[in-house]
């Protein structure tokens, strides 16, 4: 099933071709310094099942290998691809027209988890990266 999605004010469009790879909530610095939240979950899908479908983003190398995209007009993040294989175009899934499709795998960077958020979700959690600790 291919989903589509955009930013806030409607410049850029999406379309990701299938099921993603996985859905994970990340809690690293970056992650929450760029988009202002707590943490930020993402559907990772390869970089042939993406496209933007309407308009161009604006891309900014977050930390060396990483670069991130966003809306130029109303500042909406949109999506992470690293330089690391295995390549993956990582989406913020609250940018889907249906966010609620997804259900989230794990958690990533716990070690950098805020004092103050309390998950009891269940879901596996992992110090840094899924490969680490």
């Amino acid at each position: 099933m291919d989903r589509e999605g955009g930013c806030f004010c409607g410049a850029l469009r999406y379309r990701a071709e299938g099921e993603p790879i996985e859905v994970t909530h990340c809690h690293c610095l970056h992650c929450r310094r760029t988009s202002g939240a707590a943490f930020v979950t993402w559907a990772c899908y390869p970089p042939d099942r993406f496209s933007w479908t309407k308009g161009e983003p604006g891309t900014f190398r977050s930390r060396p290998g990483a670069i991130r995209s966003f809306c130029t007009a109303c500042g909406t993040p949109l999506t992470f691809i690293g330089d690391e294989p295995p390549s993956t175009v990582d989406v913020t899934v609250c940018t889907f027209d249906d966010p609620a499709a997804f259900s989230p795998g794990n958690h990533i960077f716990c070690d950098r988890q805020l004092p103050w958020i309390h998950l009891d979700d269940g879901l596996p959690r992992h110090p840094l990266r899924r490969t680490e600790g």
